[in-house]
């Protein structure tokens, strides 16, 4: 994303909603303070190359669960506050051709037809890849046990919901 905030730098704000450690580690586990969400916060800051702004969300993860608790999400939002696209899993090439149709539309969502992508990890790359397998290393290693668990549980509902 860091070169779309460059790209884009003046016609559109670029945030990072830290809702909470997804997959806790020995390093980083479970929040159980804002004083130590806060603190992980400054820590993704400070280890990744991270040129947006990041927003601490509440120890509850209110503002995620407003967004509909999707992980690893992306919005793009016009200035009018109307959401025109969504996905599951962030790919920057989509969000740039969402970005090109608010910003012929003066900034605003309003009147262009929305975007939903759900259930579609194509724009995962081997770059995605290896930055959660350096997050999850500095997070420790039960970190990427549980990232292995739930993905295992993901893929095996998505793939009950397809039989069915």
């Amino acid at each position: 994303m860091e070169p779309l905030v460059r790209a884009y730098e003046g016609k559109a704000d670029f945030y990072v909603l830290y809702t909470r450690e997804a997959h806790p580690g020995e390093n980083y586990p479970a929040h159980e303070s804002f004083s130590d969400k806060m603190n992980d916060a400054r820590d993704l800051k400070r280890f990744e190359p991270v040129e947006r702004t990041i927003l601490v969300d509440d120890l509850e993860g209110t503002m995620h669960t407003d967004y509909g608790a999707r992980p690893n999400s992306v919005y793009v939002i016009g200035k009018d506050g109307i959401i025109l696209f969504r996905a599951d899993w962030n790919d920057p090439e989509a969000v740039q051709v969402q970005l090109d149709r608010l910003l012929q539309n003066d900034g605003n969502a309003s009147g262009l037809e929305p975007v939903d992508i759900t259930d579609d990890f194509t724009g995962i790359d081997g770059g995605a890849v290896n930055t959660a397998m350096r997050v999850m290393k500095r997070a420790g290693y039960t970190s990427i046990v549980d990232f292995a668990v739930s993905s295992m549980n993901l893929f095996q509902g998505r793939i009950a919901a397809q039989r069915n």
